[in-house]
């Protein structure tokens, strides 16, 4: 009977362990989340209003830039742009769309070719730009968020 008071004994003084809950803090929780969250990556694109804002985010991308790209084309057209020889060149415009949907250009990328032959470029893109309609900004767990986004503008002068 002894070693029965023993073994029940030992057997209640290891079971405790087993009811011991670890509280975790709020912090911890939060530190843990945010190691798992891709910082790197959007939910939700930017996008125009004409773009619709249920659709995947490939589709809202693909639509972003359609619609970014028919707005420079649309304003570059409505400029006379004339060059002496034919000539083909991608001009890469890196973007920033902050939280409140706003654009600014951080930076436009061409080759040297493109700059003698089309040296108001650069501010017919600003032009483009600043004529642009409200961008709803890209999201982060339903948060808005700054993001840099590369658009490539393809010039073909016949």
């Amino acid at each position: 009977m002894q070693k029965l008071a023993l073994i029940i004994c030992c057997f209640l003084l290891v079971s405790c362990d087993l009811f011991d809950s670890k509280k975790v803090s709020p912090e911890e929780i939060v530190r843990e989340e945010m190691k798992s969250i891709n910082w790197n990556d959007v939910d939700h694109f930017p996008i125009f209003p004409s773009c619709d804002e249920t659709a995947n985010r490939q589709a809202q991308q693909l639509c972003f830039q359609q619609e970014f790209t028919e707005q420079i084309y649309r304003t570059l057209s409505k400029h006379q742009l004339v060059v002496r020889k034919r000539f083909q060149d991608t001009v890469k415009v890196q973007l920033l769309i902050d939280s409140k949907g706003k654009i600014s250009i951080i930076s436009i990328n061409k080759s040297e070719e493109t700059e003698k032959m089309l040296p108001a470029l650069d501010g017919l893109i600003e032009l483009a730009v600043n004529r642009m309609p409200k961008v709803y900004p890209a999201l982060k767990r339903n948060i808005p968020v700054n993001t840099r986004v590369v658009m490539p503008v393809v010039l073909k002068m016949d």
